[in-house]
C-alpha cells in the first residue's frame, strides 16, 4: 500500500470481470464524499476453477491496473485472491485492520441491491462496528430499506452489469463504450471471453 492508514479510505470489492466505467464512476462519486483513497479488492475464486468467463486472476488484476493507472486516489489490494476460498467482507476488513492498512471506521461500499440480505452476511453485526457502510444506488427507485447506520450515496446509476458486458463481448457487440479504452484494448488483444458463454 502506498498510503498510510490515516488517509480516509473506502473499500470497493467485486469480481471486476471486467472492470468497467460504472466501477470508475462509483469510485469518483465516493471520492467526492471526502474520501481520499478507494481500495479496489478483486474477489477470490475457488482454487478448483482456474478461470471464470475466460479470464484468470492475473487478467482481472491487469485490467484493474490499466483502468486505474491515471485515477488518483485509487489502489488495488489482491489479498482475497492470495487468501483464496470464499471472500467474506468481515475477513477482509479484519485483515486490512490487523495489517494497519486501514483504520476502524473505513468506508465499505455496497450496492443497494445487496442490502436486503445484509443481515445474513458473515458476522454482519461485527462488520457494522468496524466499517461505515456506504450504500450505493444500483436500483432506480431509491426506496431501499436498510435498517442500519449508513451513508446513502447519490451516485450516478450504471444500468449495465459485468455479465451483460461479457455477453456483448461474446456476441461481438459494441462493448468498447462500457470500458476504459485500455481495458477494451487488452480484452481484444488477448481474446478474453471469446471461448465462453458469458
Amino acid at each position: 500500500m502506498g498510503l498510510c492508514s490515516t488517509v480516509k479510505t473506502a473499500l470497493l470489492g467485486g469480481s471486476f470481470n471486467p472492470v468497467h466505467n460504472g466501477h470508475l464512476a462509483l469510485a469518483e462519486d465516493v471520492l467526492k464524499l471526502g474520501y481520499q483513497r478507494i481500495i479496489f479488492i478483486p474477489a477470490a475464486r475457488s482454487p478448483l476453477k482456474n478461470s471464470i468467463g475466460g479470464t484468470s486472476d492475473k487478467d482481472r488484476i491487469t485490467m484493474l491496473e490499466l483502468a486505474l493507472k491515471d485515477m488518483d486516489g485509487t489502489e488495488i489490494w489482491d489479498g482475497e485472491i492470495r487468501r483464496g476460498g470464499i471472500s467474506y467482507s468481515i475477513d477482509t476488513v479484519r485483515e486490512l485492520i490487523s495489517k494497519g492498512l486501514i483504520k476502524k471506521g473505513a468506508g465499505l461500499i455496497i450496492g443497494d441491491d445487496l442490502s436486503q440480505g445484509f443481515s445474513s452476511w458473515k458476522n454482519a453485526d461485527e462488520l457494522l462496528t468496524l466499517v461505515d457502510i456506504i450504500l450505493a444506488r444500483r436500483l432506480p427507485d431509491n426506496k431501499v430499506v436498510f435498517p442500519y447506520s449508513c451513508t446513502r450515496l447519490e451516485n450516478r446509476l450504471w444500468p449495465y452489469s459485468s455479465t451483460e458486458i461479457r455477453r456483448e463481448i461474446v456476441e461481438r457487440g459494441d462493448f468498447v463504450r462500457f470500458l476504459p479504452t485500455e481495458v477494451a484494448d487488452y480484452i481484444e488483444r488477448n481474446a478474453l471471453y471469446a471461448d465462453t458463454t458469458a
